[in-house]
This record gives C-alpha cells, sequence and structure tokens, in this order.
C-alpha cells in the first residue's frame, strides 16, 4: 500500500512540475518536438528514412503515431509522457534500490534522480525511452537470473535499442559480462556459462530484428543504412554537440534555491559517474571476505552495466546524455555512503537534504514561474520565454495549419502549430553533421513548395571560436544567398534561440 502511494505522489508531483494547474501544459521544446511532427508526417503516408531523414531507430515515433492515434494531436501528449515516464523511472529505481539498500535510503536514488537529473531535462526523448527499458530490464534480473529472467531482460535491451541504438546493446553487454563474473564466482563449467548468454542473446536479437527487417522491407535497404548506420559512423562526430568537448560545457538552468545543490550534483555527475563504479569494484576487491552477506551481486550487476552505458557516452557526454545513464550509478553511489560512520552519515544527510529541497522546489518554480498563454491549433499551452511566446504567437497570427514553414535550427514549431516541414532534415546546422547535399535539396523544396516563410537561427551564423573543428558558416551559404534573394526579413526575437522571420518576395 505505502509503495502504491508513493507511486501516485510521485506522479502527482511529476505533474505539478510539466502541468499548470489545474492542466495547462508548460511547453519544453528541446528534441521531442522533432519525433513529434515525424510521428505526423508517417500518419500522413510518408515513410522514415525514405521521405524524410532520421538516424535513430523509431521506437519514439511510433510511441507517438500511437499516442496521436488514440488521443489526437494534443500539445499536452508529451507532457503526459513526461509523467509516465518519470513515474516510471522512480519505479523501477526503487524496486532496483531496495534490493541493495535498507529502510529509506531506497528511495533515495529516485528522489535525487528526479529532482535533479530528470526534471532538468524535461523533454521525454528517446534517451528517456532507451533508459526506462534498461531499468526495468535490471528490475527483472536484481531478484535472480533465471531463464526466463534473462529471456524477458534480453528482450526489454532489445527495445532499448529500438529507442537508442547504443542503449540496448550496451546493457545486453554488461548483463552478459555480469552473468560471466557470477558463473566464475561459482564455477561452472563453460556450457552452463554459455547456455546463459544465450537465453539473453537471442531473445535480445529477435526483438530488435524483426521490426528493422520490416522497416528495411518498407522504407527500402539503402535509405535505412544511410540514416541509420552510414550517417552516424561518418558525420555524427562533426557536430559539437556530439564530440568530447561538451563535457562540463552545459550548467543546467535551477533557481532559487535549488542553485547550490544542483551545482553539487552536476558536479557529482560529471565528476562522480565514471568513477563510482571503479570506486565500487576497489571496495568489492576489499571487502568481499570480511563482509559475505553485502549484496555483492546485485551491486556488481548495476555497476557493469551502469559503466557499459557510461561509455555509450564518453565520446558526447553531455548533460542529457549523461543524466540518463546516471540512474545505476546514483544507487551504487548511495550504497557507498550507507556505511556507519561520521562522514558517511553527514553525506547522507546532504544527499536527502538536496533530494528534499529540489522535490519541494521545482513544483514551486514550474507553478509561480512568468507564462504566456497561447490557444494552439493543438490546444492551450503555457510559455515561460517571453520571447519563445512572441515567436510562437506571431507565427499563429501569419500561418494556418498545413502551411509549409521551414524552421532553419529548430524543430519546435511544426507539431503545436501543426505546420509541415518542406525538408527532408528536422533542422540544420553549420557543421559536417548537415552534409552539402542536405542544404542543396532543402533550397530546392523551398523552390518547390514555395514557402512564404523561413525561420533562422543567428546562432547558425556565429563561428564560435572555443568550438574548434565543429563549426564552419560557409556550409550554409548556398541557402544563406537564396534567402537574400528570394525572401526578405520581417521579424527578429530574441533569447534563446534569436530566429528571424524571413518571408518570401519572389
Amino acid at each position: 500500500m505505502l509503495s502504491l502511494l508513493l507511486l501516485l505522489a510521485t506522479a502527482a508531483w511529476l505533474y505539478s512540475t510539466t502541468f499548470v494547474f489545474p492542466n495547462l501544459p508548460i511547453f519544453e521544446g528541446d528534441v521531442t518536438p522533432i519525433f513529434l511532427h515525424e510521428a505526423v508526417r508517417m500518419l500522413r503516408g510518408e515513410v522514415i528514412y525514405k521521405d524524410f531523414f532520421e538516424l535513430l531507430f523509431p521506437g519514439i515515433q511510433y510511441v507517438d503515431v500511437a499516442l496521436i492515434r488514440l488521443l489526437g494531436m494534443k500539445a499536452w501528449i508529451p507532457n503526459l509522457m513526461l509523467v509516465v515516464l518519470g513515474t516510471g523511472l522512480a519505479a523501477t529505481g526503487f524496486l532496483i534500490s531496495r534490493r541493495v539498500l535498507d529502510g529509506k535510503l531506497a528511495y533515495l536514488p529516485s528522489a535525487l534522480f528526479l529532482g535533479f537529473a530528470f526534471t532538468s531535462e524535461p523533454d521525454p526523448t528517446h534517451h528517456w525511452y532507451s533508459t526506462l527499458a534498461v531499468m526495468a530490464a535490471l528490475a527483472v534480473l536484481v531478484v535472480e537470473r533465471t531463464p526466463a529472467r534473462l529471456a524477458l531482460a534480453g528482450a526489454i535491451c532489445g527495445v532499448a535499442m529500438l529507442f537508442t541504438q547504443t542503449v540496448g546493446p550496451a546493457a545486453a553487454f554488461g548483463i552478459a559480462l555480469f552473468l560471466i563474473w557470477e558463473r566464475r564466482q561459482r564455477n561452472p563449467g563453460w556450457r552452463e556459462m554459455l547456455k546463459t548468454q544465450v537465453q539473453l542473446w537471442v531473445p535480445f536479437a529477435v526483438t530488435v530484428l524483426v521490426p528493422v527487417i520490416w522497416l528495411m522491407v518498407r522504407a527500402g535497404f539503402v535509405p535505412f543504412y544511410t540514416d541509420t548506420i552510414l550517417f552516424p559512423a561518418k558525420y555524427f562526430r562533426l557536430w559539437f554537440w556530439n564530440t568530447p568537448q561538451v563535457y562540463l560545457y552545459e550548467v543546467p538552468n535551477f533557481q532559487g534555491p535549488l542553485e547550490i545543490g544542483a551545482m553539487a550534483l552536476w558536479l557529482s555527475v560529471h565528476v562522480l559517474l565514471p568513477a563510482v563504479y571503479l570506486v565500487f569494484l576497489a571496495r568489492w576487491m576489499q571487502l568481499r571476505k570480511a563482509r559475505p552477506t553485502e549484496p555483492w551481486d546485485r551491486l556488481m550487476l548495476l555497476s557493469l552495466v551502469g559503466l557499459c552505458l557510461f561509455m555509450t557516452v564518453v565520446s558526447s557526454p553531455s548533460w542529457l546524455r549523461l543524466c540518463s545513464v546516471s540512474f545505476p550509478g546514483l544507487i551504487v553511489l548511495v550504497w557507498l555512503t550507507s556505511g556507519p560512520g561520521a562522514p558517511s552519515k553527514a553525506f547522507r544527510r546532504v544527499l536527502w537534504i538536496a533530494g528534499a529541497a529540489a522535490l519541494a522546489a521545482q513544483p514551486l518554480i514550474a507553478q509561480t514561474s512568468w507564462r504566456g498563454d497561447l490557444t494552439t491549433p493543438t490546444g492551450r499551452e503555457a510559455f515561460t520565454s517571453p520571447d519563445v511566446y512572441a515567436k510562437f504567437k506571431w507565427l499563429q497570427q501569419h500561418t494556418k495549419p498545413g502551411d509549409y514553414m521551414f524552421q532553419a535550427s529548430d524543430c519546435s514549431l511544426y507539431y503545436l502549430l501543426e505546420l509541415n516541414n518542406p525538408a527532408r532534415v528536422a533542422f540544420l546546422t553549420a557543421s559536417g553533421y548537415t552534409r552539402p547535399e542536405q542544404v542543396q535539396e532543402t533550397i530546392q523544396l523551398l523552390k518547390e513548395k514555395r514557402v512564404r516563410y523561413v525561420l533562422w537561427s543567428v546562432w547558425l551564423d556565429v563561428p564560435f571560436p572555443d568550438r574548434p573543428g565543429s563549426i564552419d558558416v560557409k556550409r550554409l551559404e548556398p541557402l544563406r544567398e537564396y534567402l537574400g534573394t528570394h525572401y526578405r526579413l520581417v521579424r527578429n526575437f530574441g533569447e534563446p534561440d534569436y530566429e528571424q522571420v524571413w518571408e518570401r518576395t519572389k
């Protein structure tokens, strides 16, 4: 009963951070609008990879397709999914934590994760879906490793791969390493060890291959291979946000009383996350014989999977990516501080205070911040940035649902205003991530569809000197020239996007 009450309280708390009471959704336009608009394109008959570019496997797009079919195009769908994802993550985190932590400590990792990691990136993107799948797989295995549980965990890791290509295999590999470690502790033969690997990997492979083969048949092998395999391998790292340079670059935008605690956890995630697993391994080697009653096997499972997840983001360790792989590490971190000594008690007290402050302050910030309310074609929406609100309001007044409009550096406007993106790409960058043929194809589509408005961000014109090798503003010069000869500047908007509206003249 207590667990059910806590689950309902978690959902209510998440609701209060993403909706203004009683039912006004707060706009969070980061990555999710890309997938929502791609889902709309698919519902209108377009085929992913064939008719528009996407480098991810389409797990999140098909979730959005199902939601739109069931609920209609509603502004509050991403907010609803934030509540669902956050509640699911908190629940799986608690199920795992109570197997390695005693008493009320089992609640602390979920409180820290929700209060700082999850709500610092309130965007129901593919990272959170794949993280939820991995946490569900760990919750299945943390109790015991029977053949049925291994098969289920393998299938769930396959589901994680359908949302984020690297996460599912990394989690399965971490589980496979753990199975080898566990079997070696019990000294079984290689046949028994191989059997557990088959029980894990066969369901994983089936879960991935069936939808992938269907996608290749539907979209064509070449478009599927080019978008999901060739492009990530050759060009993904050519954008600053996908390089090691992004490490420590982003500071989460916490406010007021959360600032000190948030900065502490921000540094902890960046500095301690890679090290917490190594500290655990050292602790295990030191104490495994002296303290045989500790849940070493469960902690080793978390550590090996968490370390493998961390390796998937080490080449592009943005704050969101680090947050998305931090949950196993937070559980291990709390366990490392669960000792009886005074330093451990003091550190736990700090964590409890920081978590409680976050949980108390986040709803207050959401409910009391400045907002502009706008009734869009998909429903009412609250905007917390005056310039973003002004941009949406202006575009709504100058367009109608179904119109073509191109937002060069983002994809935030299409879904809420029911506008269409004429290009095959969701956005452009001034880096090698955006290919010359994509720029030329965009220009051609602007011509063919006589697109009236183009939103251009001044960030596309800035050669950031602190991002060597990642920015070349000349890449977009053909499109700038086309705008200069066929469009005129009619409106400027301020932070955070500093976008300009260009209107077609001929």
